[in-house]
């Protein structure tokens, strides 16, 4: 297994993107069938997510959502989850600048946020791990480095980032940081293609192979691609301490699946999550999954007095996630009764041939 280390001595909301691939005579290829292939290009955005009138009109849809709600219970956080999955994009609105610009996680995790998007800061004992880097070279020099300054971290020691998508509220920052930091970049394959077929200034840096381990110094993350909002966004599962103990978190890229393909990644991904017995499920957007505003206002004063408002149990932690894939099959459902009233029974029928 190659560390980062030996990787290091060797070498150096979204936006939608809805083009389709080219082939190699310059044609379009493909199908933008999202709800059964998803585009080579990825979907972004809510390309596949099915209308909320479409939604509230499949029988189907809305006999999985009902379900849904039935395995929150009396669950307050878990009917919550259910009411924002189960709706027609499972989103979130957050307003730019919202909550603290910095806050410390666990005792090695820490959080700088824009408001609408952040960016993960995982210390280890050999460096730095940066997940995503903000919307601009701007946002690294005014949130990501003086909120790490501010807590006593280095800049400087940033060896590793991994980047959970290519779309620029991830990878607006990634060349300034690149060019200053110089350090070791891990995106999905496809995703490097798709950025450096671009005026991006950036060099190339590591494919993630889907399971790896990234190991820097005493931490390690586990990486996984999650195919669908792009061809090559990437997932995984990282450590924090709290309170002497280690708490596994899974952080994801994005939070709806509204396609037969994008859901298997994300049921594969929720059964990694569940083998590692994660305690919270996040991204790099906050509203959307289990970090809130509310929480990133909480954690400003850590360490924190009580438990943590971001931890679930490990068992309510997987009721959340199976509540997330019922909703999702809600929306595949959703677009399954579109597409049927769409298509009509005569869609299959071969033509009849003149004699």
């Amino acid at each position: 297994m190659r560390t980062v280390s030996s990787l290091l001595a060797a070498a150096v909301l979204c936006l939608p993107f809805t083009a389709l691939a080219q082939s190699a005579s310059g044609e379009n290829f493909g199908t933008t069938d999202t709800l059964y292939t998803m585009p080579e290009a990825g979907q972004g955005g809510g390309a596949g997510d099915p209308t909320p009138e479409q939604l509230a009109a499949s029988p189907e849809a809305q006999t999985i959502i009902a379900n849904a709600h039935r395995m929150a219970g009396d669950d307050a956080d878990l009917m919550a989850a259910a009411d924002q999955f189960c709706s027609w994009n499972a989103g979130a609105n957050v307003a730019r600048g919202a909550g603290p610009d910095f806050v410390q996680v666990f005792d090695d995790v820490y959080f700088a946020n824009s408001g609408w998007v952040g960016a993960w800061v995982i210390n280890t004992s050999d460096g730095i791990i940066l997940w995503d880097t903000l919307n601009s070279e701007e946002e690294v020099k005014t949130i990501i480095e003086p909120g790490m300054r501010r807590f006593g971290l280095d800049p400087a020691d940033i060896k590793v980032v991994v980047i959970g998508h290519y779309h620029n509220d991830h990878t607006g920052g990634l060349p300034y940081v690149q060019r200053t930091y110089n350090p070791a970049i891990y995106m999905g394959k496809q995703d490097w293609d798709v950025i450096m077929a671009g005026d991006s200034g950036l060099l190339r840096g590591e494919d993630v192979i889907d399971g790896q381990k990234l190991t820097l110094g005493d931490t390690s993350l586990t990486l996984l691609l999650l195919p669908g909002h792009t061809p090559g966004s990437v997932s995984g599962i990282f450590a924090g301490q709290y309170q002497g103990r280690t708490v596994n978190i899974l952080n994801t890229t994005a939070s709806r699946y509204s396609t037969y393909t994008s859901m298997a990644a994300f049921q594969r991904m929720f059964d990694e999550a569940k083998r590692a017995q994660v305690e919270a499920v996040v991204q790099v957007h906050p509203e959307i999954n289990m970090l809130k505003i509310a929480t990133l206002n909480a954690l400003h004063d850590y360490p924190l007095a009580g438990p943590h408002p971001m931890l679930w149990s490990v068992e309510k932690t997987a009721a959340y996630m199976d509540i997330s894939l019922e909703c999702g099959r809600a929306r595949v459902a959703a677009n399954k009764t579109a597409r049927d009233a769409e298509r009509g029974p005569d869609y299959y029928r071969s033509p009849d041939i003149a004699e």
